[in-house]
C-alpha cells in the first residue's frame, strides 16, 4: 500500500465552470484540425498540393464543430497553447492557421491557470482541515483572455495621462453601443494577436520594448533539471524504481514545487485573522494527497520515471502542466500517445473520470454522443455530478 496514496475523497478549488462539458485538445491535434479545416475549404500546401490530413481529424473537426455550435461541448485553451504556438509552430502562416481553429472552437475561453488553481486547493483543503468556513469566494474556472491562464482577467482601461478613470467620458462622447463595439473589437485583436504571435517583421520592436519568449524556456529548463536531478538519483538507486517510486516523487514533488506557495498562504491565512497552524506530519500528507492536480502530476512523474530509458525534455514539463489541470478539471481530453498511457495507467486516478480516447476518430464519436443540454453556459461548481 502506498504511503502517500491519492486521497479517497478529493478537494476541488472553488472555481465556477459550466454545465457543459469541458475537453481539452493537445497543440499536435490542433495542428490537425487546422489542415483538416484548410483542406475541407479548398485550399492546397505551399507547394500546390493536397493538404495532408491523417486519418480521423476531418471527422473530429465536424464532431467538434457540432458540439460546440449545439451547446454540448466546450473547448478551453490553456497557458501551455498560448506559450507552445509561439514555439512549436515556428512559422507565422501556420500559426495563423491553427490559431483560426483555436479560435474557432475556444472562443478564446481559457483554463485558470495551474499554479493559481493549486493556491485555490490549498484553500480549499485547509478549510476542510479546520472544519472554517471557505476563506475565498469562488472563481471562474474559465475566462475569456489569455490573460486568465496567468491569473489576470485581461481588458483595457481607459485612463488619461495622470491615471484618472476617463471611461464615462468616451461612453458619453461615442454613446453606449459604439464604445462597447470598439471596446469588443480591441479586446479581439488583443486575444488574437496573443494567441498567434508576432509576425517576423514585429520582433525587432517588441524586443526593443521588453519582448522576451526565452523567459518561458528558461523556467521550463529549471523545473526540466530538477526531474533530470531525480533521474539521476533513481539511475544510482536502481531499487527505487522497483519499490515505492510513487513515494519518493510525491516528496520531492511538493517540497519543490508546492511548498512555498503553502507557506505563502498560511501566511496569508495569518495576516486575515484565520486559523493558519501548522498541520502534523500525517496531516500534511493527507492533505498533499487530496489536492486533484497535484496527484495527476506526480502520477505522470512516476509513470515516466519508471522508464530508465526516457530522456526527459521541456516538453514534458509543459505537458504534465497542461494536463494536470486538464485531466483534473475537464471531461475529456485528447493527448499524445506517451501522455495517455501516463495517465490510463495510472489506477490511483481512477476516480477522477475523464475521457481518455485513444484516437481522433474515438474523440469523434464521443462528442457526437454527447446529449444536449438545455442551459449549458449555466455556471456550477466544479465538479459536475457524475451521471449514473
Amino acid at each position: 500500500m502506498l504511503k502517500a496514496p491519492v486521497a479517497e475523497e478529493l478537494v476541488w478549488a472553488g472555481v465556477t465552470r459550466p454545465l457543459a462539458p469541458l475537453v481539452y485538445f493537445d497543440l499536435n491535434h490542433y495542428i490537425q484540425l487546422a489542415k483538416a479545416s484548410r483542406s475541407a475549404a479548398g485550399h492546397a500546401s505551399a507547394g500546390n498540393r493536397p493538404i495532408a490530413v491523417l486519418p480521423g481529424y476531418a471527422d473530429l473537426l465536424d464532431a467538434a464543430r457540432r458540439a460546440k455550435a449545439e451547446g454540448r461541448a466546450r473547448f478551453p485553451l490553456s497557458g501551455v497553447h498560448f506559450m507552445e504556438v509561439a514555439h512549436a509552430v515556428p512559422s507565422p502562416r501556420q500559426r495563423s492557421h491553427v490559431a483560426d481553429i483555436m479560435e474557432e472552437l475556444s472562443a478564446f475561453s481559457y483554463l485558470l491557470g495551474r499554479p493559481f488553481l493549486v493556491q485555490m486547493e490549498i484553500a480549499a483543503g485547509l478549510d476542510r482541515r479546520y472544519n472554517s468556513p471557505a476563506s475565498y469566494v469562488p472563481m471562474p474556472l474559465l475566462h475569456s483572455s489569455a490573460l486568465w491562464a496567468f491569473g489576470q482577467r485581461g481588458g483595457f482601461k481607459f485612463v488619461d495621462e495622470i491615471g484618472n478613470d476617463i471611461e464615462p467620458q468616451l461612453r458619453k462622447e461615442l454613446g453606449d453601443e459604439a464604445y462597447d463595439n470598439q471596446l469588443a473589437k480591441m479586446n479581439y485583436i488583443r486575444e488574437r494577436k496573443l494567441l498567434e504571435g508576432p509576425q517576423d517583421r514585429e520582433i525587432a520592436d517588441l524586443r526593443e520594448r521588453g519582448y522576451a519568449p526565452e523567459t518561458y524556456a528558461t523556467g521550463a529548463q529549471d523545473r526540466l533539471n530538477f526531474e533530470l536531478e531525480t533521474s539521476t538519483i533513481l539511475n544510482d538507486n536502481p531499487a527505487l524504481r522497483r519499490g515505492r517510486l510513487r513515494d519518493l516523487i510525491f516528496g520531492r514533488d511538493v517540497a519543490h514545487e508546492w511548498m512555498t506557495p503553502f507557506v505563502r498562504h498560511l501566511k496569508q491565512r495569518e495576516h486575515d485573522g484565520l486559523r493558519h497552524d501548522l498541520l502534523k506530519p500525517a496531516e500534511m500528507v493527507s492533505f498533499w494527497a487530496a489536492m486533484p492536480q497535484v496527484q495527476v502530476a506526480i502520477s505522470m512523474k512516476t509513470h515516466y520515471h519508471r522508464d530508465p530509458s526516457r530522456v526527459w525534455r521541456t516538453n514534458d514539463i509543459a505537458d504534465i502542466d497542461a494536463l494536470a489541470v486538464a485531466y483534473a478539471y475537464c471531461e475529456a481530453l485528447l493527448t499524445d500517445r506517451q501522455a495517455r498511457a501516463a495517465l490510463a495507467s495510472s489506477h490511483e486516478l481512477r476516480t477522477f473520470g475523464a475521457h481518455l480516447p485513444v484516437n481522433a476518430r474515438e474523440m469523434a464519436q464521443w462528442l457526437d454522443d454527447l446529449p444536449i443540454i438545455p442551459d449549458p453556459d449555466d455556471q456550477v461548481l466544479h465538479p459536475l455530478p457524475r451521471s449514473g
